[in-house]
């Protein structure tokens, strides 16, 4: 093959422009940290990167869900210690009203205080979180009880959260809480602390004393130990969901850490690389200009 003046010049340009496309490679890289810029670049490596990333943001959605369930867990969880604590106040007065020693006037001071105990289960049991009433299954934008009618509006219907891939856990508790049968339609008030509530004001008003001392104590004492069967419960779903959620923050760091290894450089490593790429663009361009001979101009000066 003949080696002309031209042959060498266009030999020459195209090394120029591999050694700058060298260069601007490795620019890129060391001004955006990462060795991936395009898809050229390691399409191995690129589809790696973009199944950590969607692992990542399943993984922060996971935790999205997991802190809306805790937060739903707990205000039911502090709702069951209020109504405990209302009950056994009651559980108080109700002792204090059995003793045949008191008179009519104290009797009924004990029935309107209870009466007005009464109207905080029906509050608490209205329960909302963000404006979404807690107990009242999937209806959570109506009141669940209606304090005019006596009513439970709710169902019994679940409210779940994914937690993780394909595990979905309920966080929500029905009327079962307040004593209200969900299996009938309507739901069947009789054997609820409202319907209890409302027996021991009219034993106290009606005297009735061996009521109060057997039958209401007794019923009294079972919805206390129905609520704590349901604190018990709201304590081992916020257990399981905050191991859950550890879980989930350990996850998000080995996929950033395995992010990191498949598209970060070494900086030092780079800079060296591309340091030695400038020297070698620099000698290409000193010995091109020896071997592109004289032109006419260069003999005429």
């Amino acid at each position: 093959m003949r080696i002309t003046q031209r042959v060498l010049i266009n030999n020459m340009l195209r090394n120029y422009n591999n050694s700058m496309k060298k260069m601007n490679q490795l620019n890129l890289q060391l001004s955006s940290g990462s060795r991936i810029n395009k898809p050229s670049d390691d399409p191995a490596g690129l589809v790696t990167s973009l199944r950590i990333r969607t692992k990542l943001e399943q993984n922060e959605q996971f935790k999205k869900n997991v802190g809306d369930a805790i937060s739903w867990v707990e205000r039911a969880e502090t709702t069951f210690n209020a109504l405990t604590q209302v009950l056994q106040r009651v559980r108080e007065l109700t002792v204090k009203g059995a003793n045949s020693t008191n008179d009519l006037s104290a009797l009924e001071a004990i029935a309107d205080e209870i009466g007005q105990l009464k109207d905080e289960v029906g509050d608490l049991a209205n329960t909302a979180l963000d404006d979404r009433y807690i107990f009242g299954g999937t209806r959570t934008m109506q009141k669940p009880y209606d304090p005019a009618t006596g009513q439970w509006a709710g169902n019994s219907n679940l409210i779940s959260f994914e937690i993780s891939e394909n595990i979905a856990m309920s966080v929500n508790f029905d009327g079962g809480v307040f004593g209200i049968n969900m299996d009938s339609n309507p739901p069947d008030m009789s054997k609820s602390i409202f319907a209890t509530l409302d027996k021991i004001i009219g034993d106290l008003r009606g005297e009735n004393f061996s009521e109060l001392s057997t039958t209401d104590l007794a019923e009294l004492d079972r919805h206390i130990n129905e609520l704590l069967r349901f604190r018990s419960q709201a304590g081992a779903k916020v257990n399981r969901l905050e191991l859950v959620e550890s879980r989930l923050v350990d996850m998000e760091i080995n996929f950033t850490e395995l992010l990191a290894e498949n598209e970060s450089v070494d900086m030092a490593r780079l800079i060296i690389d591309l340091k030695n790429q400038e020297n070698v663009y620099r000698a290409s361009l000193a010995a091109g200009a020896q071997i592109i001979q004289p032109t006419l101009v260069d003999f005429l000066r």
